[in-house]
Order: C-alpha cells, then sequence, then structure tokens
C-alpha cells in the first residue's frame, strides 16, 4: 500500500513490479524515467511499474524518452504521483509464498547433496534451527542495496545538501 504523508491517505493499493522516486527526470545513461520530477520545485516523483518484461522490451524507445503510456482501458502500465512526502508499505502473500518454497528448495537440494540426514540432527537434514524467512523486498538507494525493507519513507528534504569533493578543481583555458 502506498500512503502520502503527512495527512496519510492511501493512493494505491495492488501490484506492481517496481517502485522507483527521483528528483530529477533522468535514471542514468539518458534515461528519462521520471519525466514529471522536475515539474513542480520541491517535490518528487514516484512511479510503479506495472508492464511486464515483454511489454517493457517491446516498448524502450518511449520508457527510455519518458513519453510510455499504457494505453489499456483497464489496466495502467505505469502510475505516477508527483509530492514531498510518501509512505511506503510493501506486503505480498504472493511473494512470502515464493520465500517458503525457495527455503523449501534449499533444504531439499541439501538432503540431495549429503544424503538423507544431511549431516544434521533430524530427518529433514536441518540441525534443529528455524529457517530465517525474509520478510519485505528488496531495497536500493542510488543503486546501492540496502537491504530487504517492509516499508519506507521517501520525502523531499528542505534543507540544502553540501556535496564533497576531494578532486582538484577544473580549469578551462580559452584560447
Amino acid at each position: 500500500s502506498l500512503t502520502s504523508s503527512p495527512r496519510k491517505h492511501l493512493i494505491y493499493s495492488g501490484t506492481t513490479g517496481i517502485i522507483a522516486a527521483a528528483t530529477t527526470p533522468y535514471y542514468g545513461g539518458g534515461m528519462r524515467l521520471f519525466p514529471y520530477a522536475r515539474l513542480f520545485p520541491e517535490k518528487l516523483q514516484l512511479r510503479l511499474g506495472r508492464i511486464s518484461p515483454l511489454t517493457g522490451f517491446f516498448n524502450i524507445p518511449s520508457i527510455f524518452e519518458g513519453s510510455y503510456r499504457e494505453k489499456g482501458e483497464r489496466t495502467f502500465g505505469c502510475l505516477d504521483f508527483v509530492g514531498k512526502d510518501f509512505e511506503v508499505e510493501v506486503r505480498s502473500a504472493r511473494y512470502e509464498e515464493y520465500v517458503r518454497k525457495r527455503v523449501e528448495r534449499k533444504k531439499r537440494r541439501r538432503m540431495g547433496i549429503f544424503g538423507g540426514g544431511g549431516g544434521g540432527n533430524n530427518e529433514d537434514g536441518s540441525n534443529g534451527k528455524k529457517q530465517k524467512v525474509s520478510k519485505g523486498f528488496p531495497f536500493q538507494h542510488s543503486g546501492e542495496s540496502m537491504g530487504v525493507k517492509e516499508r519506507f519513507r521517501l520525502r523531499v528534504v528542505q534543507e540544502p545538501v553540501k556535496f564533497v569533493s576531494f578532486l582538484h578543481p577544473r580549469i578551462v583555458v580559452d584560447d
């Protein structure tokens, strides 16, 4: 579910393949993934991508230039929101089922490799310790993995951010 803070009202509940946000239109390599990012000063664009990989492949040019819009009457390929503060809660029974099955496959594989006992103390090859099942979804910030999150907040910071550069200043000389 997706809420817009500070008054916290639900603005979306449903499935999505990707949740992304930015204050600049370009994602990288010139891909204009956030075409509404700078239209409103001091706000960010939140985009929910709900297209299949095959649809994405066939629409690479329009996605790259930021003009892709789903034409379906009942489906929405991308849902775009512009605001200052969003709180995202990611839940999925389908994903939890996927994680549970993945843990079971690992157990079966381990039993196959080690034989019936798997080197553990129990019939199932485990050592009696409960397997930790991760909840939530993989989360990245600026391309860096930040672990798995079930809930996170996206907001625009009002104070200016100072950047540090350890590079020497570049000098340009006109001839």
